[in-house]
């Protein structure tokens, strides 16, 4: 007669548990890589692209500070006030980008999400099945 109980001794649930978790952490190992991996040749272009876009954004800022100062001093503004006029304004539009930048990143986290989920879900699958004895063979 069964009466539904699991009779296996402890050591063989044991033994079967931890080879289930160590086969859970090696698939959750290779998810974090498979995550980390992307998130890092994300960043990895983007920087790049970000480091020629500030290199050509500084050679062009230096042009058209120079064409503003000498377009306001060719129509009568004194050489010290234009410089100090474009100095304001560049300031301004750096401060304005830094708070673009920082508002695009609001809520952008590198931690690897998926593989933390898959990990706590993992773990409490196991816990239950070493609680009630039901794992699998």
């Amino acid at each position: 007669m069964d009466d539904g109980v699991d009779r296996r001794p402890f050591g063989t649930v044991v033994n079967e548990a931890f080879g289930q978790f160590a086969s859970l952490m090696r698939l959750d190992l290779r998810l974090l890589e498979a995550e980390m991996w992307g998130k890092a040749s994300t960043i990895a272009s983007s920087g790049a692209c970000g480091v020629v876009a500030v290199l050509f954004f500084v050679l062009a800022a230096f042009a058209l500070v120079q064409f503003l100062i000498l377009a306001m001093i060719h129509f009568g503004v004194g050489a010290m006030f234009a410089c100090l006029i474009v100095g304001i304004a560049l300031v301004g539009g750096g401060l304005l980008s830094l708070h673009l930048a920082r508002r695009a990143l609001i809520g952008w986290t590198i931690t690897p999400v998926e593989t933390v989920n898959q990990v706590r879900s993992d773990l409490a699958a196991l816990k239950q099945g070493v609680r009630f004895g039901s794992t699998q063979r």
